[in-house]
């Protein structure tokens, strides 16, 4: 079952010396609500950066890689095993920061400078310069099938 969760908009934010990172003024009392400011860090499975779920939604995305049959398909055991594998749980402290391991801050090269991007039930971590790549990439592909987006399968009925 889904949650009515919904995580929208782009914060930049600066990690400190230790790797942590404040989170968004907007986003905390979500976070406290929603898991208690319990949340997971993981690699994304798409793009160069980092998943970062609220707990409650992690138990879903966990709960689903987990049904996948990994004993006989190589594919569902390399989902689980990037996924799973590198997940981690973090909480909020006192101050609302999360601390971000260096493992993962190597996965998704974030240094100093980061964005999060709320994308419905999770968030997206980027480095900023990364994500300033990736947003040229995205404006160009849209660009480029502007004629086609209508007639896209699972854009066709699209409101916006």
């Amino acid at each position: 079952m889904r949650s009515s969760l919904l995580l929208c908009g782009t914060s930049e934010i600066a990690l400190d010396d230790k790797g942590r990172l404040a989170v968004p003024a907007r986003y905390r009392e979500i976070l406290k609500d929603e898991c208690c400011g319990e949340c997971v860090i993981t690699r994304s499975l798409f793009d160069p950066c980092l998943w970062l779920y609220p707990k409650t939604e992690w138990e879903i995305a966990a709960a689903a890689l987990s049904s996948l049959p990994s004993l006989t398909d190589e594919l569902c055991r390399s989902l689980q095993r990037l996924l799973l594998g590198s997940a981690v749980y973090v909480k909020m402290d006192g101050q609302s920061r999360i601390l971000l391991p260096q493992e993962l801050r190597s996965a998704g090269s974030i240094s100093k400078k980061a964005v999060l991007i709320g994308m419905q039930n999770k968030f997206e971590l980027w480095s900023e310069e990364i994500l300033q790549q990736q947003r040229s990439r995205d404006i160009q592909m849209i660009a480029d099938e502007r004629a086609t987006l209508l007639s896209h399968p699972e854009l066709k009925n699209l409101k916006l």
